[in-house]
C-alpha cells in the first residue's frame, strides 16, 4: 500500500507555460501538493506572479523565461531550474498556441509556428529532463494535448495535427522509458474556463453551441486539470503510462 499516494513532497516539477491559464493552475495545484515548481513562460511578469502564489501558501517555486520554440534556450532552463531547486523530478509540457483560419489560408509560418510549439516543443523539453530522469530511475511526464487531435475541427488543421502528434510522441515516450521508472502521459481538456473559451462563450449563442456538444453541460475549470495532473505526477500514477486522458466532459464520446 503506498501511504500518501498523492503526496508530490520532495518533488520538483518543471511546468511551461505557467504565466496564465491551466499551465498556471497547474503549478499552483502541484505546488499544493507538496513540489517546488519551477514556473516558465515568455511573459515575466505574469510568470513572476504565478511564482508568487506558489510561494504565498508556503510553497517553493522558481521564475524562468522561456520562449520553447527556441531549442537552445530549453537545456538553459532546465539547467536554471535544477540549480534553483533541485533535480526535475515532473515535467509538464503546457506551452502552446492555436490558430483558426481556413486551411487555404494557413501559411507555411502559421503551420511551422504551431508545430513548433505544440509538438517540437514538447519533444525537446522531454528529452532535456529525461537523462536525469533515467539515471535517478523515476520521473513524470505530462505532456498537455487537446480533444482536438482525435476530433476533425474545420478551421483547426495545424492545431489538429499537433495534437495527435503529441497523442504519439506521449505513447512513444512512454514504452520506451518505462523501463526506467518514468512515466509519460497526455492530459487532453476540452473547452475549459480560461480566455479563449470564456471570450467565446460570452455570446450567447455560441455558449449555446458550445454546451449542447458536451454531455457534462459545462466547461471545465482549470482546477480540475490542476488535480488531473497531480494525479499523473504522484504515485498513485505509477501503473499508467502511454495514457491519453481526456478531460472533457464526455464530449469527445458525444461529438
Amino acid at each position: 500500500m503506498i501511504e500518501h499516494p498523492f503526496s508530490l513532497a520532495g518533488r520538483v516539477a518543471f511546468v511551461t507555460g505557467a504565466s496564465r491559464g491551466l499551465g498556471r493552475a497547474i503549478a499552483q495545484a502541484l505546488g499544493r501538493a507538496g513540489a517546488a515548481v519551477a514556473c516558465a513562460a515568455r511573459t515575466l511578469d505574469q510568470v513572476e506572479a504565478a511564482a508568487a502564489e506558489i510561494e504565498a501558501t508556503g510553497g517553493r517555486a522558481a521564475v524562468l523565461r522561456l520562449d520553447v520554440t527556441r531549442g537552445e534556450q530549453i537545456a538553459a532552463a532546465v539547467s536554471e531550474a535544477e540549480a534553483a531547486l533541485g533535480p526535475v523530478d515532473i515535467l509538464v509540457n503546457n506551452a502552446g498556441i492555436t490558430l483558426d483560419k481556413k486551411t487555404v489560408e494557413v501559411t507555411d509560418e502559421d503551420w511551422d509556428a504551431v508545430l513548433a510549439t505544440n509538438l517540437t516543443a514538447t519533444f525537446r523539453c522531454a528529452r532535456a529532463v529525461a537523462p536525469g530522469m533515467i539515471r535517478r530511475g523515476r520521473g513524470k511526464i505530462i505532456n498537455v494535448g487537446s480533444m482536438y487531435g482525435i476530433l476533425g475541427v474545420p478551421r483547426y488543421a495545424a492545431y489538429c495535427a499537433s495534437k495527435a502528434a503529441v497523442d504519439g510522441l506521449t505513447r512513444s515516450l512512454a514504452a520506451e522509458w518505462a523501463r526506467h521508472g518514468i512515466q509519460v502521459n497526455c492530459l487532453a481538456p476540452g473547452y475549459m474556463n480560461t480566455d479563449v473559451p470564456r471570450a467565446a462563450m460570452a455570446d450567447p449563442k455560441t455558449r449555446e453551441l458550445f454546451l449542447s456538444k458536451i454531455p457534462a453541460r459545462r466547461i471545465g475549470e482549470p482546477e480540475e486539470a490542476g488535480a488531473l495532473a497531480v494525479y499523473l505526477s504522484s504515485s498513485a500514477s505509477d501503473y499508467m503510462t502511454g495514457q491519453t486522458v481526456y478531460l472533457d466532459g464526455g464530449q469527445t464520446t458525444a461529438w
